[in-house]
């Protein structure tokens, strides 16, 4: 699996050009590539800057020396192109959020002029459900629960594994899980963000390139 998801990150290097501002991406591929942009960085390769999409991110980012280049949104002029991960891969859409990083994912990669998803071939979902992430408001919760249920969707605040209680985002909220069968994407993204406390879901609808590692190297969608 690790040489799959090396394989897909390794492609995305191919696309960045010297001088970018970059987004880094969370969770296990998008630390691939941060990992590898690292390496790139110390052989010489220039950066502008890296907007990281989570603590975790971040950490990574620090890890391979990359610290010297982070910077927060307001900090940048714009961000020339995001690198991130995927749960799941479907015809016209991509589902993200199970590291919990969902919006600040989504704010980085809708703002950047090129958005390109790495993933390794296990992401490609099956047809029939798949979890979808919300993040809500903590007050909203039960009422964006119940709004799930109407709908005919079984949801659940996600709970952690290391702590008691609820899982808490890096922007201090709650975090639903709801199992979805996607048939219009786009439309399914809009409605669910406009369930009152949700602040993003982890539906997205605009990227520029997928890429898909395997076990002899990688491809594009």
């Amino acid at each position: 699996m690790a040489n799959k998801k090396a394989n897909a990150a390794r492609k995305a290097l191919e696309f960045l050009e010297e001088g970018q501002i970059i987004g880094l991406g969370s969770g296990t591929t998008a630390a691939e590539f941060i990992r590898m942009l690292g390496e790139k960085a110390e052989a010489g390769f220039k950066i502008d800057a890296c907007v990281p999409t989570s603590f975790d991110s971040r950490i990574h980012a620090i890890k391979y020396g990359l610290s010297r280049y982070l910077c927060d949104p307001d900090q940048v002029r714009g961000i020339a192109v995001a690198v991130d991960g995927a749960d799941a891969v479907g015809q016209g859409y991509v589902v993200k959020g199970g590291g919990a990083a969902l919006t600040r994912e989504k704010v980085v990669a809708y703002n950047a002029a090129q958005f390109i998803v790495i993933a390794d071939d296990s992401k490609l979902a099956k047809a029939g459900k798949v979890v979808v992430a919300l993040e809500c408001i903590k007050f909203s919760a039960p009422f964006v629960l119940k709004t799930l249920g109407k709908l005919g969707y079984d949801a659940s605040i996600r709970v952690g594994t290391g702590k008691v209680g609820p899982i808490i985002s890096d922007n201090n909220n709650f975090i639903v899980d709801a199992k979805i069968e996607i048939k219009n994407a786009a439309n399914l993204e809009a409605m669910l963000n406009n369930i009152p406390g949700v602040l993003e879901n982890g539906i997205f609808t605009k990227f520029d390139k997928i890429i898909i590692g395997d076990e002899k190297g990688a491809r594009e969608l």
